[in-house]
């Protein structure tokens, strides 16, 4: 999104907010979030509001297989079907508009303390009520047909190809190679699974805590499959953003409060791989800063 540009999206979507909610709707300053996405906040007399500009259309996204059941606008009508689940401990924020030309999503803003700022020695308190939310995602019903296995993620979601780590890095080609032969071995010999809904990127960034619910946001990703995709993803960032104790411990606080058989916590292992893995390639996409050591230290967490 270059400047101007960026700038007009925001206007246009404050035009249209004022529209179906009036007042004097005023746009802070956009915060950009990578992959010409960004966020920013509509205040007006006290209250608050969080817009996301999205970045043009990718057809490949998984996303788009929902449209069709849904109806209507896809990203509206899918934040509003999350928000009214009725869930005890598990909130996602309202929409409120949504303007398709320029792409912005506007919804409520999500109430309590963003998770990625509440210390690790609050974490026994908090962590079983961020695996009670991502359990009652878990237990929704859901439409048949729409179904997501390992390999499908790994098409849906990496990018670029792992292959392409071997080609600019080849010290990394057996690691990587290795990896795949993994994660399609483990694929295969799941067989049959259990489906559910999958926020897909459920991680501390997305969440916020008021000490009774926990707010999901970010539902781009929105599909299903295998439940432990998403407990393995979380897994996957405590264990790459926290230190090891720290991580053990918030790990197993989680698993209290979201439970799981045996057999669901043994594939997690597998969709760690996978997350460090995507997380390679983003960087590798990306190019940003530090992004040659964050790819080494996943190269190596999948070397472990």
């Amino acid at each position: 999104m270059r400047g101007i540009l960026l700038s007009e999206r925001v206007e246009a979507a404050r035009r249209e907010l004022e529209f179906v909610r009036p007042g004097a709707w005023s746009a802070g300053e956009p915060a950009m979030t990578g992959e010409g996405r960004a966020i920013v906040e509509y205040t007006c007399d006290g209250g608050r509001l969080i817009g996301k500009l999205f970045a043009d259309v990718d057809p490949a996204r998984g996303g788009a297989r929902l449209s069709a059941r849904i109806g209507g606008d896809e990203t509206f009508q899918r934040q509003e079907w999350l928000a009214g689940l009725g869930t005890p401990t598990l909130r996602v924020p309202r929409a409120v508009v949504w303007c398709a030309v320029p792409r912005v999503l506007v919804t409520e803003a999500a109430s309590g303390r963003a998770c990625r700022t509440i210390p690790a020695c609050e974490w026994p308190d908090v962590m079983p009520r961020i695996g009670r939310a991502l359990r009652e995602l878990h237990e929704q019903p859901l439409w048949p047909g729409l179904e997501l296995r390992l390999r499908d993620h790994m098409n849906d979601l990496i990018r670029p190809a792992p292959a392409e780590i071997a080609k600019a890095f080849p010290q990394h080609a057996d690691i990587v190679n290795r990896t795949l032969e993994r994660l399609r071995a483990a694929d295969e010999g799941w067989g049959e699974l259990p489906m559910t809904w999958l926020h897909r990127d459920f991680h501390m960034r997305q969440l916020f805590d008021d000490g009774e619910h926990v707010t999901v946001i970010d539902w781009d990703d929105l599909a299903f499959g295998d439940a432990a995709f998403d407990v393995g993803y979380f897994t996957a960032y405590l264990k790459t953003h926290h230190a090891a104790s720290d991580a053990e411990t918030g790990i197993a606080a989680f698993r209290s409060g979201y439970g799981g058989d045996d057999a669901l916590w043994s594939r997690v292992p597998d969709y760690e791989r996978f997350n460090f893995l995507r997380r390679a390639c983003r960087r590798l996409r990306l190019r940003d800063q530090g992004w040659e050591h964050e790819l080494a230290a996943k190269m190596a967490r999948l070397d472990d």
